[in-house]
């Protein structure tokens, strides 16, 4: 940072593209819902709906960064998925009551192009980080399947967004953002086929709270180690807070986001900005709650600087080899791990 003597002085007018209205309009919607919903509930809110950050105070941050929740002020495939999915489900719903058309025109696939025009107004809005960008792509691609009668293969659509981002933006790749969204993502599908081999055998009631604890462990997991090299931090009671919170998430808070989109032009967002309010009010209590638990974070060396690329290369190559092969990578991820604990608890190896 720095500071000048002579005001600023506009040579010329601002050229009009559409990353300047995209950033016009995304400081409008963030101004209005922060007016509407107020304190930090609206700060967060208009985060979740617009990418906008800056009405987060730094309490507020270290309080979700303490309690594992900072990734839903992050724009990524949380968000993404739940948007398009309310988008499709609802619409999919609602033509399916229609009566006869519903019969006659193919619902599926209209309710799959309004989600896709959804979620890409969602992606200009919010600027589009590495992390949104890459739901995007993977939101996309299972959509125009739909749209297309085809089947999208879910590790290949990781791997089609992972070539594009890094053909575009190479050195998103030693960001936190990009290996965290990745490894989340990458961890979580490998987690589908054994779920769908297995659910069945659950009573049905605990099938959605014993998913929520898998996804929450299993991201969790996958995402700690890269967390914890670069931020130098682990929050012990992560799972904790994400049970509580992303339901309200999916349930509350990102459809009343979506009503409150469709009905601003009408006047009528109020109620929907309302519970979306409370929603939020929730999930920050949930995070002071669980960010004021004894020992809620622990602080750890840096690590090594071969850590984190031979972890990544192991974990890769054992999802995609078997047998032997794949023994050998978990054991090299081990002896990384190992590595990295025989720090200094106080310095970067």
């Amino acid at each position: 940072m720095g500071y000048t003597r002579s005001p600023v002085v506009v040579i010329a007018p601002p050229e009009q593209d559409w990353g300047l209205a995209a950033h016009r309009a995304r400081m409008r919607l963030s101004a209005a819902m922060q007016d509407r919903i107020g304190g930090q509930a609206g700060a967060v809110a208009a985060a979740l709906m617009t990418g906008d950050r800056s009405g987060i105070s730094e309490a507020t941050n270290a309080t979700l960064r303490a309690s594992n929740l900072y990734h839903i002020v992050s724009i990524s495939g949380l968000h993404m998925g739940m948007l398009a999915g309310f988008v499709f489900g609802a619409l999919r719903w609602g033509l399916a009551l229609i009566g006869p058309f519903a019969l006659i025109w193919p619902t599926k696939k209209i309710a799959a192009a309004v989600a896709l025009a959804a979620s890409t107004a969602y992606l200009w809005v919010s600027g589009g980080d590495i992390a949104t960008q890459r739901a995007w792509i993977m939101t996309a691609v299972m959509l125009l399947a739909i749209l297309v009668d085809r089947r999208a293969l879910s590790l290949h659509t990781v791997a089609l967004a992972a070539i594009f981002l890094l053909f575009l933006w190479p050195e998103a790749l030693t960001g936190p953002g990009f290996q965290m969204s990745f490894a989340a993502t990458v961890a979580l599908i490998l987690m589908a086929a054994p779920w769908a081999a297995h659910y069945h055998r659950l009573p049905v009631v605990l099938r959605p709270v014993i998913m929520l604890v898998l996804t929450s462990l299993i991201a969790g997991l996958a995402t700690a180690p890269i967390a914890a090299a670069h931020f130098g931090r682990m929050s012990q009671y992560g799972m904790l807070a994400n049970l509580l919170a992303v339901p309200v998430m999916g349930i509350v808070v990102m459809p009343a986001g979506v009503l409150a989109a469709v009905l601003a032009p009408l006047g009528l967002a109020g109620p929907a900005l309302w519970l979306m309010g409370l929603g939020t009010d929730w999930v920050l209590a949930v995070a002071e709650f669980v960010a004021g638990l004894a020992g809620a974070q622990t602080f750890l060396p840096a690590p090594p600087g071969w850590v984190l690329p031979v972890l990544a290369l192991a974990a890769g190559a054992a999802v995609l080899s078997r047998g032997a092969f794949r023994a050998a990578m978990l054991a090299l991820a081990l002896v990384a791990f190992a590595g990295w604990g025989a720090c200094p608890p106080v310095r970067r190896c």
